[in-house]
């Protein structure tokens, strides 16, 4: 893993968005954290972010889970953010990886809530790996780093429009003198 400071910032920064209920301060860091990853092409990163933005639709979805198993399954998320900082903090990425994969099995929960959850962190997945193709990773590449098949990937960015970006496209001279001029009215 690469910029294990940032990393640990960026969870602390989750872990108090998370505690404050801010859903949008916990996308926007995951997707900082994408963007490190596609940079690095580092699949602890994409962790991170699927992480982040997972808890994110915990606290969207909130009202569709009893409050003691909202508060079970929040307090864990925690559990691992907490053992996540301390494991990247002494660069032990296997124990890391070990507590991520310990998250998605979501033990100790009923079948319901487990199938739930899986299905959160696997959407999460799928959102994150659309954000790294958007930096241009190719396809195969982005799902190989994600752990999701090209169809799941290609599905979702088929349904975004995000294959249909024009980022690359720049606006005419007589467009931007126009907007320039807006601005000082």
């Amino acid at each position: 893993m690469r910029e294990h400071d940032h990393v640990i910032k960026v969870l602390e920064e989750a872990e108090e968005a998370a505690k404050l209920g801010d859903i949008f301060k916990l996308r926007s860091l995951s997707d900082q954290t994408i963007h490190s990853a596609a940079i690095y092409q580092d699949t602890d990163n994409i962790l991170v972010a699927v992480i982040i933005y997972s808890l994110s639709k915990l606290l969207e979805r909130k009202s569709n889970y009893s409050d003691k198993d909202f508060k079970k399954y929040f307090d864990y998320y925690l559990k691992t953010i907490e053992h996540s900082k301390n494991f990247i903090g002494k660069n032990k990425t296997e124990l890391f990886r070990d507590s991520i994969n310990e998250l998605a099995q979501v033990k100790g929960f009923s079948e319901d809530i487990k199938k739930n959850m899986q299905d959160v962190l696997q959407k999460a997945r799928i959102n994150k790996a659309s954000r790294v193709y958007e930096h241009g990773i190719s396809m195969g590449a982005t799902a190989k780093l994600l752990g999701i098949s090209i169809w799941e990937l290609s599905n979702y960015t088929g349904q975004t429009a995000i294959s249909d970006n024009k980022m690359g496209e720049t606006v005419s001279v007589k467009d931007r003198i126009k907007n320039a001029m807006e601005m000082f009215e």
